[in-house]
């Protein structure tokens, strides 16, 4: 992209975590084991190699930098830097989905994670919509 000056705009969604790795895990069942790594800014290897970036770590901030990247004539990364708790849910869940990330859950809980899920929980129960009916089939 550099070499060629082309105009490409990249965004990386960089949440320190192998999110849907985690995600698959629990769903079958099993507690998340080495999904997490430490932080790597894409931004700065970005820079590095002479490419234009931008580093965005609060919603207030996606507008203007979406926006400045868009305006940039050369290639640009964005970085969006999310919260690694927060899961990706499919737009319909299996029961069996549900029984598996409850199993996953619980065996986290009697693992001394307490904490650990209700991180998750804080992260997920912001996303649902207040008034949404329980027997719905389809998320939002």
């Amino acid at each position: 992209m550099k070499r060629h000056d082309l105009p490409v705009k990249t965004v990386v969604f960089n949440n320190s975590s192998l999110g849907m790795v985690k995600l698959e895990m629990l769903v079958d069942g099993l507690p998340e084991h080495e999904t997490d790594h430490e932080p790597v800014a894409f931004s700065a290897i970005a820079a590095a190699a002479g490419i234009h970036a931008i580093r965005i770590e609060r919603p207030s901030e996606v507008r203007a930098g979406l926006k400045e990247a868009l305006a940039f004539p050369g290639p640009c990364l964005v970085e969006l830097v999310t919260d690694p708790n927060a899961l990706a849910i499919p737009p319909r869940l299996s029961t069996e989905q549900v029984k598996g990330f409850a199993l996953a859950a619980g065996r986290t809980v009697l693992a001394g994670g307490v904490g650990q899920m209700l991180d998750v929980a804080r992260a997920n129960l912001r996303n649902i919509p207040r008034g949404m009916n329980p027997h719905s089939e389809r998320l939002p």
